[in-house]
């Protein structure tokens, strides 16, 4: 089963209808879509109403993946093991209910990219997927050094703690990047599209939007397309989701990947809604 979604519900110009209120947005994304990812808990994490206005406004078989609060995977300088533990067990109670709800997906740890292999990082990785159970997790690494040797350590790793692969496209540009290698190492497989923008990847100061501001060709598209069904041989699940939220972008390519791999249409309503490509 491949699902098709973006990261994020909130942006997308040009998607929603212009009186459509803040809050009606989920439910109008989640009656064109199954799966999206929700990024806003790297920030911190929502309040109770919040994940039960998201259980409410989405059907049963609604996909949510979650990604990690920034304590838990170590972006917060000069935190250590211990103190990403008891942020993870933050996240486990705050999430609890909605977890029950059936919409959670899989949580993304997404690591920094000063994240280098090495035996403490690992230690590291084993001791918060431990923490997260019964949750599934989902690992990101953005630090070159993880796929060294085809990324043979990696992989096992994921495998023995039972975490899925976040096969990433992005540019390639220096360590902070990693190369697109569609390993599956869980019965839920992830395919993250970040747009191959290499002249933002770097840029301090710019807005997420800008950063990813890239929209797939179709011929790109295509050969991605081909990625995920690859992968969809070895898991239950793919999971492909676009990161490039610059406009209307994420959602043109999650259409249009979408029709690709013959999976239903939307309503009639999104026809038309956006211009040329």
């Amino acid at each position: 089963m491949i699902r098709v979604g973006t990261c994020a519900f909130t942006d997308h110009e040009g998607f929603y209808p212009p009186t459509l209120p803040p809050a009606e947005r989920l439910a109008y994304y989640a009656r064109r879509f199954d799966l999206v990812e929700v990024d806003s808990t790297f920030y911190g994490l929502p309040r109770p109403s919040t994940l039960e206005r998201w259980v409410e406004a989405t059907p049963a078989g609604f996909t949510m993946d979650i990604k990690a609060e920034r304590r838990m995977t170590g972006h917060v300088r000069g935190i250590g093991v211990p103190e990403q533990l008891a942020a993870c067990r933050e996240f486990k109670e705050r999430f609890d209910a909605f977890y029950r709800s059936g919409r959670m997906g899989t949580v993304l740890l997404q690591f920094p990219p000063w994240l280098r292999l090495g035996d403490e990082a690992i230690g590291m990785v084993r001791a918060l997927r431990e923490e997260m159970r019964p949750f599934g997790v989902s690992v990101e690494m953005r630090n070159r050094s993880w796929y060294q040797d085809g990324g043979k350590e990696l992989f096992s790793l994921l495998r023995e703690i039972g975490a899925a692969h976040v096969v990433a496209d992005e540019p390639q540009v220096g360590q902070s990047t990693v190369p697109l290698v569609p390993e599956v190492t869980d019965d839920v497989a992830i395919l993250r599209l970040h747009g191959r923008n290499a002249e933002t990847w770097y840029v301090r100061g710019e807005s997420s939007q800008d950063r990813f501001y890239y929209l797939y060709s179709p011929e790109e598209l295509m050969t991605l397309r081909r990625t995920a069904e690859t992968m969809a041989q070895s898991a239950s699940e793919v999971h492909v989701l676009f990161n490039n939220n610059h406009g209307d972008f994420a959602i043109r390519g999650a259409l249009t990947m979408r029709d690709m791999l013959g999976l239903a249409s939307g309503p009639a309503e999104t026809d038309g809604l956006f211009g040329p490509a």
